[in-house]
């Protein structure tokens, strides 16, 4: 979060008060139905990752429902933005407390989803490559790496007093689980079994064609939302969709980078659009807060309506409507 929070000082530190007249006047001036049309495309890609891991859970346990699904989705998606990787484990415990399911299953099966979408990511990524390679190589050279650079660098500068905590804090825990040895071996077994059966859900899909539509179409779903944003401006609208493919194959990595892409994301999408498409500052940094600003809301909105609904639909299984 540091990170992000410190980009994002970097970037808007770099703005004039020109610039600030000029960022004023966009964003009065952008064609928010396009920002509809973007939020209605991300939506859709949440409902499509639903239901892309009920098919991946269904081998070790049974099928959720895709409400349940859905909502323990929106969930840990609006936690990802407090915490690096929160996410992952609270849409689990969410789908796990509803659903009655292992938890530890359904972390196994949420870091095959991660590989896939690594997977998917670098896929897009050659693709863009190939088609693109003159107008990225560039930034490819002197921009990709600079977040994951600065990541590192911050790791280096951790004060000792922090290190010394964390390292009483491990021993501390070491020495409480030797104490309890007997039962901690018993759950870390049970765990892990649980764990890696998961993991080994990918392996016996009984639906594999449908699972892998929704994988690439969970993507083709983050292109157009990301596409229909270049038509909110008219300095943008001559962006193609093989354009919105480079700029999303970098930001994506921002969104890897700091917890909910903050700072990181917009960092890229205006380098991207300024260094390789001459778009205007003031137009860049416009659109790159209104892509990241609008699904931000979409996932808070999305994540709040699921904390409400949840413990509604689940409170009397006799109306079947959470086993969707």
């Amino acid at each position: 979060m540091g990170i992000g929070v410190a980009l994002v000082y970097l970037i808007v530190s770099k703005i004039t008060p020109d610039d600030w007249k000029n960022i004023k006047l966009a964003a009065a001036n952008a064609n928010y139905f396009w920002v509809v049309v973007s939020l209605a495309i991300g939506a859709l890609s949440h409902l499509l990752r639903a239901a892309r891991w009920r098919i991946l859970i269904e081998p070790i346990d049974k099928k959720p429902g895709l409400a349940n699904t859905f909502f323990a989705v929106m969930i840990g998606y609006m936690a990802n933005y407090a915490l690096p990787r929160l996410g992952e484990v609270s849409r689990c415990g969410v789908l796990a407390k509803y659903e009655k399911l292992s938890f530890a299953g359904l972390v196994g099966t949420v870091i095959v989803e991660r590989i896939i979408d690594l997977l998917m990511l670098l896929l897009f990524f050659a693709i863009m490559l190939l088609l693109n390679f003159n107008k990225v190589y560039s930034i490819i050279k002197n921009k990709a790496t600079t977040v994951f650079q600065s990541k590192w660098d911050s790791f280096k500068h951790i004060n000792p007093i922090i290190l010394i905590l964390i390292a009483v804090v491990l021993i501390g825990g070491i020495w409480f689980l030797y104490k309890k040895k007997d039962k901690f071996l018993g759950f870390t077994k049970k765990f892990i079994g649980n764990f890696l059966g998961g993991i080994k859900s990918i392996g016996s899909l009984k639906k594999p064609v449908l699972f892998w539509f929704y994988s690439i179409a969970i993507w083709i779903m983050y292109l157009l939302m990301l596409y229909v944003c270049f038509l909110c401006f008219s300095e943008t609208s001559h962006l193609t969709v093989l354009d919105a493919l480079v700029v999303l194959s970098f930001a994506t990595f921002g969104v890897i980078a700091t917890p909910g892409g903050i700072g990181a994301y917009q960092w890229i999408v205006i380098s991207v659009l300024t260094h390789i498409y001459f778009i205007s500052q003031s137009i860049s940094f416009t659109l790159a807060w209104i892509i990241w600003g609008s699904q931000l809301i979409l996932v808070v909105l999305l994540g709040l309506i699921s904390l409400l609904l949840l413990p509604i639909i689940n409170k009397n299984d006799k109306t079947g409507i959470h086993t969707v």
